[in-house]
């Protein structure tokens, strides 16, 4: 977040799972991650006033007074070392300018699956290597 690396232990993401799902639009995270990515993203954009909660997305923005946004670098960091830089489509699901919202939520129990859902993976082609049991990202996925 923003270029400093978050304190989430890797095993929030091993209680359940977490698969990758570009059928679910809004991605997933165990509370313990979401509290830390959440809280560190509201910090980096304290300057922007709030709206109000879309659905489960409850980290949105009003954005009608400005011409332009500072936006916060989100990568994802998996194990191996990939690292996945979102693009700002990636980052927020904007219903108008003035409910733009972080494009994550937080499921109910470290027991639910996480889900990467769509939105993150709006700018990256996704490639799947099932015999090597290896996922890639690389640029050109669509918007």
């Amino acid at each position: 977040m923003g270029g400093q690396k978050l304190s989430i232990s890797p095993t929030v993401f091993s209680t359940a799972g977490t698969l990758i799902d570009s059928g679910t639009v809004i991605s997933r995270l165990p509370p313990d991650a979401y509290s830390a990515l959440q809280g560190a993203f509201s910090k980096l954009m304290s300057k922007y006033p709030q709206a109000p909660a879309l659905s489960i997305l409850d980290t949105c923005y009003d954005f009608s007074k400005y011409g332009t946004v500072t936006v916060p670098k989100i990568s994802l960091l998996f194990s191996g070392g990939t690292e996945l830089d979102l693009q700002l489509p990636g980052i927020f699901y904007v219903k108008d300018i003035s409910q733009v919202c972080l494009a994550f939520a937080g499921n109910d129990d470290a027991g639910d699956v996480g889900i990467l859902g769509n939105v993150q993976q709006l700018t990256f082609d996704v490639v799947y290597d099932i015999n090597a049991g290896k996922l890639g990202f690389g640029p050109g996925g669509c918007v």
